[in-house]
C-alpha cells in the first residue's frame, strides 16, 4: 500500500467515507494511473492479493518479492553489505539543513507548536517520553 501511495500520491481505494473504503479493501479491484508501470503495478497487485496464501511472498517468502522483476537492477548482497550508493541523497547539500525536498507550507509554520499529548509550547517541556530509552539490537536477519 506504501509502494501504490508513493506512485500515485493516494492510497489504493482512498475515499473519505470510511464504510465505502472497508467495503473497498474486500471487494474493489485495483485500478491504476496510467503512469504506474506494468511491472509496478504486478509487483503491487501480487503484494495486495487478498487470499495471504496466494499473495507475493507468501508462499516462499521474501526471496519471492526480491526476485520480483521490479526489482531486477538491485544486487540484493551488495545492498545488505552496504556497498551500494542511494540514487539520491536529500542530505547531500548542507548535512540535513536544506529544506529543499519539503513543501514551503512546512517549512514556513512556526516550530514552537502546542504539543497535542500534553497542552504544553514546546516538546522540551513534555514528559511524553520520560524514562524512554533504546538500545540497537542489530540487523535482524
Amino acid at each position: 500500500m506504501v509502494l501504490f501511495e508513493m506512485l500515485t500520491g493516494l492510497p489504493p481505494w482512498y475515499t473519505t467515507d470510511r464504510q465505502k473504503l472497508f467495503d473497498s479493501l474486500r471487494n474493489a479491484p485495483l485500478t491504476f494511473p496510467y503512469h504506474v508501470s506494468r511491472t509496478a503495478q504486478s509487483l503491487i497487485r501480487g503484494m495486495l492479493t487478498r487470499e495471504p496464501s496466494q499473495r507475493l511472498g507468501g508462499r516462499t517468502g521474501a526471496d519471492e518479492i526480491k526476485t520480483h522483476p521490479f526489482f531486477a537492477a538491485i544486487d540484493w548482497d551488495a545492498l545488505m553489505e552496504r556497498r551500494l550508493q542511494p540514487p539520491f541523497n536529500p542530505c547531500a547539500k548542507t548535512e540535513g539543513k536544506d529544506t529543499s525536498n519539503f513543501e514551503r507550507e512546512f517549512t514556513n509554520m512556526p516550530t514552537n507548536t502546542i504539543d497535542v499529548v500534553g497542552g504544553r509550547q514546546n516538546r522540551s517541556e513534555s514528559n511524553t517520553f520520560s524514562g524512554f530509552t533504546y538500545e540497537e539490537k542489530g540487523v535482524m536477519d
